[in-house]
């Protein structure tokens, strides 16, 4: 199970434009719960849900937060959130 969602991110990241930018939605924030004591957040994107590997330590992710997500290593790390959508 845990292979085929592995195999569902990879490509879902696969099919973003070649820079490999997208825009994702926060879907699920764990407080407290990485390694360093910060947040687990996860995002949608496609509608597939994929653990985030890292945010800037300025953002406090918050559910429904519009992102811009970088692949790196086939993991989305957020840039930053976005304002202004329509």
């Amino acid at each position: 199970m845990a292979r085929l969602l592995a195999d569902q991110q990879v490509e879902k990241l696969q099919a973003a434009p070649g820079s490999k930018h997208f825009r994702a939605t926060v879907t699920t924030v764990t407080a407290g719960a990485a390694s360093d004591g910060n947040a687990l957040v996860k995002v949608t994107y496609r509608g597939t849900e994929m653990p985030v590997a890292d945010y800037p330590d300025s953002y406090s992710p918050v559910v429904n937060d519009r992102v811009l997500c970088v692949s790196v290593d086939g993991q989305p790390s957020i840039l930053h959130r976005g304002i202004g959508f329509p």
